[in-house]
């Protein structure tokens, strides 16, 4: 039976404006990143030095309340989790709306996997408000927003059915995390704390390939561009953006990376993250905000070069050098400047083949992730055409 999803809710509001500090004193609020990943983290909320609640107690998240983007760029709208399971109370902050739903109509987890599918993406774009720096859409629009509801205990069928296959792809992500964890401890019974080791000036054992700038235009497919987006910390993301044979050749006029490279992002909201291009990459194109460091072959290895660009010792080094407040960044002269430690190469070759074995591992796994989250969307569209059980 189709509803709109003021008939299916106690109340969709907006938050308690509250001014927040990161400190840890008092109640946890929400802030827009606390859904960042889907899920209500806890590591990320604000705090007041609210100890004692009073008209504050009516903002506090009740078991199944979904909480929800309405502010922010638009691919991140209608973004939604669901308080469900965590001990700890919580008070509803602004820029997030907190959706009740109503428990005698439907089943709270069966609607936060209805936000998040192609049913009610579809209808997000006729309520969205596009403005220059972020979209938004408002709570009398989204009211207005239809969702199909089976019977209760269809409902609660088709949530188990999607939570049992949203744990096998948890648990795929959490042993991606294991062995990347893994080669983080590898490298420090390795290297230890680089007291004993030679250090090095960045500019004395790299090569700098450097493309930042203007941004090449951008076609709808072509040969792969790499920018500040594809750039995770220790993770490459593949972004699909792309420009013409035509530009590449007139652009690519600074060098040529290679698979295996490492990548660093020089300025943004991403600055100083770090990874290395993978070796399925043959031909790209390189954008702005990054720099591509090849490690000189005889001293020194990009596998330990890229390790040990993503630990504190070296964000400790780059932060000397950065500028800016809210959009941080570190000049190509400055960052060369860095002293970096220089172990013996075959020590780091020899990290480099277990960083490998580690990597074939994690290409298993990765494949069977694929498959799994394949699955899910399948589980998904089926779940909200009514098809899941049929």
């Amino acid at each position: 039976m189709e509803y709109r999803l003021n008939e299916v809710f106690e109340f969709i509001r907006n938050g308690a404006s509250i001014k927040q500090f990161d400190t840890k004193f008092g109640y946890p609020i929400t802030r827009i990143e606390t859904i960042a990943n889907s899920y209500i983290d806890t590591n990320k909320m604000g705090y007041a030095d609210i100890k004692e609640l009073g008209k504050l107690e009516d903002y506090l998240l009740k078991n199944g309340d979904i909480l929800m983007s309405h502010i922010n760029s638009e691919k991140h709208l209608g973004k939604s989790a669901i308080y469900e399971d965590i001990n700890k109370k919580i008070i509803h902050g602004m820029n997030l709306l907190c959706l009740r739903p109503d428990k005698e109509v439907c089943y709270p987890k069966y609607l936060n996997y209805f936000f998040n599918s192609n049913e009610f993406r579809r209808q997000l774009p006729r309520i969205i408000k596009k403005s220059v720096n972020q979209a938004s859409f408002s709570v009398n629009d989204l009211k207005n927003l239809k969702v199909d509801l089976p019977e209760m205990e269809a409902q609660k069928d088709i949530s188990e059915v999607l939570d049992k296959a949203q744990e096998l792809i948890d648990k795929r992500k959490e042993q991606i995390e294991v062995l990347d964890e893994l080669v983080k401890s590898r490298f420090i019974e390795m290297f230890g704390n680089f007291k004993e080791q030679k250090f090095v000036l960045l500019k004395d054992c790299t090569n700098f390939i450097d493309y930042r700038g203007k941004t090449p235009i951008l076609s709808e497919n072509g040969i792969r561009i790499i920018n500040a987006k594809s750039v995770g910390n220790g993770v490459f993301k593949y972004i699909n953006e792309y420009i013409s044979e035509n530009t590449y050749n007139s652009w690519m006029k600074r060098g040529f990376p290679v698979a295996g490279d490492v990548l660093f992002v020089t300025e943004g909201h991403t600055f100083g993250n770090v990874c290395r291009i993978p070796k399925d990459l043959k031909k790209f194109a390189m954008g702005q905000r990054i720099i591509t460091i090849q490690g000189d072959k005889k001293i020194l290895n990009n596998a330990f070069l890229a390790q040990y660009m993503q630990t504190k010792a070296f964000r400790v080094e780059i932060d000397k050098y950065k500028t800016g407040s809210s959009a941080q960044g570190i000049r190509s002269k400055e960052l060369q400047k860095i002293l970096i430690p220089v172990p013996s190469i075959e020590l780091q070759n020899k990290f480099e083949e277990f960083v490998n074995q580690v990597d074939k591992l994690k290409v298993g796994i990765k494949t069977s992730l694929k498959e799994l989250e394949d699955n899910f969307n399948s589980l998904m569209q089926k779940a909200f055409k009514g098809e899941l059980f049929n």
